[in-house]
C-alpha cells in the first residue's frame, strides 16, 4: 500500500499547485504532456505573473508584463499552417464583411502573429 499511498499524495499535492497527476503517468503522451503544461501556465503560473507584473510596476513606475502563455502556443509546423490557413480565409471573410482592419489587426496580435 505504501506505493498507492505515495501516488495518492503526489496527485493530491499536483492538484493542490495545478499540475494535472497526468503528467506523471507513465503512459503519458505529448499531446497530453503540452496540454498540461497550457493548463499549469494559463491557470496557475500566469495569475502569480500577473501579480508580480503589477507589483513591479508599481516598485518601477512603469508598465511591466510577464506572459506565460504565449510560449506554449503550437509552433508545430502542420499546426502553423492549420492556423494561417484559418487566419487568411478569416482575413478574406473580414474584408467581405467590410470588418475594419483594425479588427483582424488585433486578432492576430492574439496569436502572437503582428
Amino acid at each position: 500500500m505504501s506505493i498507492e499511498s505515495l501516488a495518492a499524495a503526489r496527485d493530491s499535492i499536483c492538484g493542490a499547485f495545478g499540475v494535472l497527476p497526468g503528467l506523471f503517468n507513465a503512459a503519458t503522451t505529448g499531446p497530453l504532456v503540452r496540454e498540461a503544461q497550457r493548463h499549469l501556465a494559463q491557470w496557475t503560473l500566469q495569475p502569480i505573473a500577473e501579480l508580480l507584473a503589477e507589483e513591479a510596476s508599481e516598485k518601477l513606475g512603469s508598465t511591466v508584463t510577464i506572459d506565460c502563455m504565449t510560449p506554449t502556443q503550437s509552433f508545430d509546423a502542420g499546426g502553423s499552417a492549420r492556423a494561417l490557413t484559418a487566419i487568411v480565409q478569416a482575413y478574406a471573410q473580414a474584408k467581405e464583411a467590410g470588418l475594419a482592419p483594425a479588427v483582424v489587426d488585433s486578432a492576430l496580435a492574439k496569436l502572437d502573429w503582428k
